[in-house]
């Protein structure tokens, strides 16, 4: 069975799998008080998240964060931890999300609070399911690098001073690396509010008013930050003039690790968080992990699993996770109604027109009634599910970008699935000449190319032959003219223009360009013009590829 990671199975993954996996491979712990969300403290963060999400989504995620609370209670059994989970970080992100710049332009962030919680579950289920587990036990086993040297240092140490009993060693290192890729992954990115903080207080301070009102040194010295985690795995073992330089520019890879080690050397818990090496183990290794997420992988220098098997898991599904990962965009968009007589889509025909009208013969006028001006938010979300198999030992992961949905994009963001094809990119770089761990592949589609859309929709429907039939079938009127029509067009285009052929010399200039096109200037408003034109269309072909038999 193929497992399909979206939020549904993640729900329910966290509900049940979870616990059941980490009572498997947990030792009795020495329990301590546990934490439990208050009426005051989950009402708070029920109040931000509605902001975003409706009731129903906002309701399974405050049972997510509590099913997360308890895994951390119940199994992971270092205390503070809980005090990095219980916070009003869905309300700074909430700030976060309408963030632009003093130029005007949206910081195109993209969602992070559940993204760590999505991270948890694919890491988990990569391992567990998957196989991965088996490549991280022998590379951490091999003792070639200095984290594994490390961590089975640690377990050696427990053994000699009776916490656990020497057969139980690679028990003991399963639960490590488990609990380690837990709360790196759950934890990976708090410290984004911080980088979201240092940036509004740099444009805070360029505003007159407040000078000699607020003080330029709102952040820490390095130097502090460093005499109070000088002992820490991270800064014995990543150069610090690496971290500084981190840390000077505000990435959130090292604020949130830096953020995460405080939470337990500013107290000095980090000595006393439990018997024996294990659990100050499970820290340290987790927050080089969440430093290191953000690393650049560039000019064929990039993260390996043979150094650092758990850095590179969580990094790997970091950048895997796509699915529901959504930006909001504050736009002038316009409403989109189908007739019901043609199909063709009903917009605004100019600048400031209030009535919404038609082309065909009814000319029915659709009025927009309400006097309050609006702008709207738009959530930028083009991918439900991730679809994970196995074949042969070789794990493929299919990322499931939703054509439809890319040509609603053109709409708004032209570019968007540039900056995606580029993570992607880095994605598969990372994955490529790794040693140790089985092969991952990436199969994706994206493009800002519309006729390349339409056609990925109904190749990947088998619907091919169908559809001639189908618009023959359809009952004569102006809906059954417009859908031969604009389907004439469209196939026209891709055979003239996209159709695989003998490389043409010279080659013909494609009227939308390439699959991934980055001529803003020259494409991008064909190809809104196009969508504008035919998204009626479009959509009453989706329907028909889309019913089942």
């Amino acid at each position: 069975m193929k497992p399909i990671m979206n939020d549904d199975n993640m729900y329910q993954y966290f509900q049940e799998e979870v616990k059941y996996v980490f009572g498997k491979i947990c030792s009795w712990e020495q329990p301590y008080f546990y934490t439990r969300f208050t009426v005051e403290s989950i009402t708070d963060i029920a109040k931000s998240l509605s902001v975003l999400y409706d009731s129903d989504e906002v309701k399974e995620e405050i049972c997510l964060i509590d099913n997360a609370l308890e895994i951390l209670n119940e199994f992971i059994c270092i205390e503070g931890m809980e005090n990095l989970l219980v916070n009003n970080y869905s309300a700074i992100e909430n700030a976060i999300f309408l963030e632009h710049s003093s130029s005007g332009k949206p910081r195109m962030i993209r969602e992070h609070y559940k993204h760590q919680f999505r991270n948890v579950y694919l890491g988990l289920v990569l391992m567990e399911q998957m196989g991965l587990w088996e490549d991280i036990e022998e590379c951490i086993s091999e003792e070639a690098n200095e984290y594994s040297c490390y961590i089975m240092d640690c377990i050696r140490q427990d053994i000699e001073n009776s916490y656990i009993v020497e057969k139980k060693e690679k028990e003991a290192l399963k639960e490590i690396v488990y609990k380690t890729y837990f709360v790196a992954a759950l934890f990976h990115d708090i410290g984004y509010p911080l980088s979201y903080y240092f940036r509004v207080s740099d444009e805070i301070q360029q505003f007159t008013p407040f000078f000699k009102i607020i003080s330029s040194g709102i952040k820490t010295e390095f130097s502090e930050i460093k005499a109070l985690l000088n002992n820490s795995l991270l800064f014995r073992t990543i150069n610090t003039t690496e971290i500084k330089k981190k840390y000077d520019n505000n990435d959130h890879g090292c604020l949130s690790a830096i953020s995460f080690l405080l939470n337990f050397y500013f107290s000095g818990s980090i000595y006393s968080i439990g018997r024996g090496r294990k659990n100050r183990c499970i820290v340290e290794v987790a927050a080089v992990a969440i430093f290191k997420h953000t690393d650049k992988c560039e000019d064929g220098k990039g993260m390996l699993f043979s150094q650092d098997a758990i850095s590179y898991l969580l990094r790997i599904c970091d950048d895997m996770q796509e699915w529901q990962r959504f930006m909001v965009l504050i736009e002038d968009t316009h409403n989109y109604l189908m007739c019901p007589d043609c199909g063709k889509i009903i917009a605004p025909k100019g600048n400031g027109e209030k009535a919404y009208r038609c082309d065909c013969e009814s000319k029915r006028d659709y009025h927009k009634i309400t006097k309050l001006k609006n702008k709207k938010l738009n959530y930028i979300d083009i991918c439900d599910q991730l679809e994970l198999s196995d074949e042969g030992g070789r794990i493929t992961v299919k990322i499931d970008y939703d054509y439809y949905r890319q040509i609603e994009l053109l709409l708004n963001n032209y570019k968007g699935v540039v900056y995606r094809e580029k993570g992607l990119k880095e994605l598969k770089a990372l994955l490529e000449n790794q040693k140790g761990i089985r092969q991952i592949r990436i199969e994706a589609f994206l493009s800002n190319n519309p006729i390349l859309l339409i056609h990925k929709m109904i190749e990947e429907s088998g619907k091919q032959e169908e559809i001639v039939q189908w618009l023959r079938n359809m009952a004569d009127g102006n809906k059954k003219d417009t859908m031969q029509a604009f389907y004439k067009e469209y196939e026209g285009i891709f055979r003239r223009y996209y159709e695989k052929k003998e490389e043409e010399k010279p080659p013909i200039e494609k009227p939308y360009g390439e699959q991934i096109e980055i001529d803003v200037l020259k494409y991008g408003e064909k190809a809104k013009k196009y969508v504008k034109e035919y998204l009626g269309e479009i959509y009453e072909l989706r329907c028909f590829l889309e019913e089942k038999p």
